[in-house]
């Protein structure tokens, strides 16, 4: 592998843990589609690499929300179950499963977070605390954008436990962490705010992905010269990423997540129909 291609890797890692702990998402979105399509590495390779880097993504970026106090850690072990469970199916699929196959399920779940996105409520968002609250969920953190507590009491619990399956499967899969799905899903569903949703999301996809990634592992698909540059690159920028996605606006992180899945989901899909490769 020649030095251009390791430098790629980094960058692409850079960016990846960057935006991914800004949206929550562990960067596994956004490194999967770049290392296969751009940069011609075995997609279950990528994967696997990373699977690796939602882990380390995860560890850094989760520390500094922890010290903000927006990761909402009841809510997070409470999906956690469901979330790693699956992640376990998704991590045997992946190692059976044809690329192609991979790569039009990735598209699919890409599409489907586009869609969830799109579809959230404005506005009404926040379920104010004081109501109904039957599991003790509600919470508050002090928002960054106004510098006042904004409390919220996460909605539809049973609802979200059960979706939470869905980005294990995903996480296992695609080695993307979850994140994914878990993001949209708590902050369309569950009327948790963008900004808490990213961080629970943050906090909760390292232990998702690392079933995963041991699974990978195990099965002998990970490369180690495309996955040291990969995590490299994510431990520089998922720390800017997360003192960033506590300071930008909701608005202009779903704004950046749909435009960026936007590209990725139709690059996938077409590679995936044999339509077009990049490389």
């Amino acid at each position: 592998m020649g030095l251009m291609i390791i430098v790629a890797i980094f960058v692409t890692g850079f960016l990846a843990g960057g935006l991914g702990s800004m949206v929550g998402l562990g960067g596994g979105v956004f490194i999967v589609p770049v290392l296969s399509l751009v940069l011609g590495v075995d997609l279950k390779a990528a994967i696997a690499a990373s699977a690796i880097c939602v882990v380390l993504n995860s560890l850094n970026g989760s520390a500094e929300y922890l010290r903000r106090g927006m990761v909402h850690i009841k809510l997070a072990l409470l999906l956690q179950v469901s979330t790693a469970m699956a992640a376990i199916l998704g991590g045997i699929i992946v190692v059976y499963s044809p690329v192609q196959t991979l790569k039009l399920v990735f598209a699919g779940t890409l599409a489907l977070v586009i869609a969830a996105l799109v579809g959230a409520p404005r506005g009404a968002e926040v379920v104010a605390p004081g109501g109904h609250d039957p599991f003790g969920m509600a919470t508050e953190f002090d928002d960054p954008t106004t510098s006042k507590p904004l409390g919220y009491v996460p909605q539809r619990m049973k609802r979200g436990v059960t979706l939470s399956a869905l980005a294990g499967l995903s996480s296992g899969m695609l080695g993307i962490g979850g994140g994914a799905v878990q993001v949209p899903m708590m902050s369309a569903m569950m009327r948790v705010p963008l900004r808490a949703a990213a961080a629970t999301s943050t906090f909760m996809v390292g232990t998702t992905a690392s079933v995963s990634a041991l699974i990978l592992a195990m099965a002998g698909v990970v490369d180690i010269a495309v996955t040291v540059p990969a995590m490299a690159g994510v431990m520089i920028g998922s720390n800017l990423g997360a003192r960033l996605g506590a300071k930008v606006s909701a608005g202009a992180l779903r704004q950046v997540l749909i435009f960026t899945l936007a590209i990725l989901t139709v690059a996938m899909a077409a590679d995936g129909l044999g339509w077009v490769s990049l490389r």
